[in-house]
């Protein structure tokens, strides 16, 4: 026990893996679909790596080139953050990166 306490602790304190801290409140009666790592963006047709938030239509694009579209404005600047999508309905989704809640979207 001792053990498993000390290696937590090394891992917390040499910066472990990254933890999304989103209010998960605001995703009660949602379902996981993914967790991904957000690689960059497209906007006005240029792709931009790295992250900046979401713009409304900006498409943020994952490690895997799969993409979603943003429906809101909440700027956020992070180096490939996870994101990890939550959706009720194909129609309504939302996305928690780092602490971060965003109204995203399919690609049209």
């Amino acid at each position: 026990m001792r053990c498993l306490f000390a290696a937590s602790l090394v891992l917390f304190l040499a910066g472990g893996p990254a933890l999304a801290v989103c209010d998960l409140s605001q995703v009660v009666g949602y379902q996981l679909v993914f967790g991904k790592t957000i690689q960059g963006y497209i906007e006005d047709g240029k792709r931009v790596s790295g992250f900046e938030g979401c713009t409304r239509d900006r498409v943020l694009v994952f490690t895997d080139n799969t993409g979603l579209r943003c429906k809101d404005t909440i700027l956020h600047s992070a180096h490939l953050p996870k994101a990890y999508l939550f959706a009720r309905t194909p129609n309504d989704m939302k996305l928690c990166v780092d602490d971060d809640m965003y109204d995203v979207a399919q690609p049209n």
